[in-house]
């Protein structure tokens, strides 16, 4: 899953192209074709435009999102926990057109981390983008493959999209994946200024999964922004920080605060409910 941008800026044309959009079509869920109804398993299909659809599948507290009938794809192939006591599924699908081609679909789903966007491209093979808290992080990561398509149908070289990696520091991070040989990572990137003199230096955590095993390894990297190079600062370890979904990141000098998700006493390993803030030294 790799992305490259190239963006070209001519000084002069004499007649410019139209700018390719990306725009929403929204189709009720409730309203999806309902196969095999019971209480621990169900599927929907849910027809969207130009002929795609998609199938929401669950069966006994996991829940898959399947483009066209595709079940071998990697995007029927992921797991997504569910939890809570609620509807499975959003009532509304998001469906992210590139010139009127669709190109990603967003669902929402009740996950054991809470209610999520589910992103998911529209390519062959269909592949998780990531799962999102808000609407503008899910047409972000949507925003991704919805560029490869674009850039795809210019004849531009691109490489497949890292849910979650974006920003300036993003092919730094995408080196540091590849070096160290992380496979289907899902990536979560925060900027700010950890020097004081306005720079725009980032922290990432990679969440991958151990081949051979049923866990997930987290790498967290901070990095020095040298000018629009990225450096490697820092390899964090586990005595720094666990946990799933970081979030309100905070820099400042020599230092970054992050709270995560972690297992509280009593907590399934699948299902943590507890929060703790970690803070990283830049030493």
């Amino acid at each position: 899953m790799r992305l490259t941008i190239i963006s070209l800026i001519p000084l002069a044309l004499a007649a410019n192209p139209a700018r390719a959009e990306t725009t929403s079509v929204y189709t009720d869920a409730t309203k999806c074709r309902v196969e095999d109804t019971n209480w621990d398993h169900f599927f929907r299909e849910c027809k969207g435009p130009n002929g795609r659809m998609v199938t929401l599948f669950y069966l006994e507290g996991i829940a898959r999102i399947i483009v066209d009938k595709d079940e071998d794809s990697p995007s029927a192939e992921a797991a997504i926990n569910v939890g809570g006591n609620g509807k499975v599924f959003g009532d509304k699908i998001e469906w992210r057109l590139r010139d009127g081609k669709p190109c990603a679909v967003i669902t929402r789903v009740s996950t054991d981390k809470g209610s999520r966007l589910i992103v998911t491209s529209l390519d062959k093979p269909a592949r998780p983008l990531g799962q999102e808290r808000t609407n503008e992080g899910a047409r972000r990561a949507a925003e991704i493959v919805c560029n490869n398509e674009a850039g795809t149908n210019s004849g531009a070289v691109t490489s497949a999209a890292i849910p979650g990696l974006n920003g300036p520091a993003a092919e730094a991070i995408r080196a540091q994946i590849k070096k160290e040989d992380l496979s289907d990572p899902e990536v979560h990137v925060f900027y700010g200024d950890l020097t004081g003199n306005g720079t725009k230096d980032a922290i990432s955590f990679v969440y991958s999964p151990i081949e051979g095993g049923n866990g997930i390894s987290l790498s967290v990297w901070v990095w020095y922004d040298r000018n629009g190079v990225y450096q490697l600062a820092r390899n964090a370890n586990t005595d720094d920080i666990v946990g799933q979904d970081p979030r309100d990141v905070k820099f400042a000098p020599a230092h970054i605060s992050v709270t995560t998700t972690v297992l509280k006493p009593g907590d399934p390993r699948c299902c943590p409910t507890g929060t703790k803030t970690f803070t990283i030294v830049d030493r």
